[in-house]
């Protein structure tokens, strides 16, 4: 069972200071105390602390952060929640199927949940820095939740799946390890022209989650490192001159 200390909620330039206050309330009802806020649009202390209840010192507690990147420098796993489909997003978990499996793997490693902002969620540049998305099956005709809303559903999913008993997870990197190693594999897969420079974000989000959906330990960090620099080396010719000194070597001989 994975300690409800491993999860943060990360709310993404949140807009009413009441959601963000219902948010922490939301937590503590739930059991769980990190909220993070990146470039909150208001934190005006009266609207969320009447929100928030009881929640004050969730509330108090809360960190903010100029940029996503920042907010999940310390997470092995960042889950982005989405309410659309299509493209990338189809391949979103339902919350349910995906809070299992989230809190097995929390038994070794810290995760962030992703909220949007409350007028068009996390567009696909927030989304490149997720490498899980989940999704809160809702009525077809009216599938939109407040933010605060959806911050407790997940919560409470998450505060269930923490009942199973689960096997113990490998101990996965960062998000600050991961996401240099992640901009190293982009640049060489553009050098070895993998993928096109001018639109390389399609191929890398289904690499991003393929990745994100294994995790990945600081040995495995350290062999995609070495994959990158090779292709790289390969790209600006090296191969053709270790090629030349080998040729030149065996007419020595």
């Amino acid at each position: 069972m994975a300690s409800r200390e491993k999860f943060a909620f990360v709310l993404f330039r949140p807009q009413s200071a009441g959601n963000i206050g219902a948010a922490a309330r939301a937590l503590k009802n739930m059991g769980f105390d990190d909220l993070r806020l990146v470039a909150p649009g208001t934190l005006k202390s009266r609207e969320a602390a009447a929100m928030a209840v009881h929640a004050d010192d969730v509330l108090a507690r809360a960190t903010v952060y100029p940029d996503l990147a920042a907010a999940l420098a310390d997470c092995s796993v960042a889950v982005g929640t989405t309410g659309r489909r299509g493209g990338y997003r189809s391949r979103a978990y339902p919350l349910r199927a995906a809070a299992a499996e989230l809190d097995a793997i929390a038994g070794s490693n810290k995760i962030a949940i992703v909220f949007g902002r409350e007028d068009r969620g996390l567009t696909n540049r927030e989304l490149k820095l997720c490498n899980r998305l989940i999704t809160i099956p809702t009525a077809p005709e009216y599938p939109s939740l407040n933010l605060a809303q959806a911050v407790v559903v997940v919560a409470y999913e998450l505060m269930m799946a923490a009942e199973i008993e689960a096997a113990r997870a490998p101990h996965f990197v960062a998000a600050a390890i991961s996401d240099p190693m992640l901009a190293r594999m982009e640049e060489a897969l553009v050098s070895i022209g993998f993928i096109p420079d001018d639109n390389p974000d399609h191929i890398m989000f289904a690499i991003r989650e393929i990745l994100g959906r294994s995790g990945l330990t600081a040995r495995e960090v350290e062999i995609l490192n070495g994959m990158a620099r090779q292709m790289r080396w390969v790209a600006e010719g090296g191969h053709r001159t270790l090629a030349e000194k080998r040729r030149a070597g065996k007419k020595l001989r």
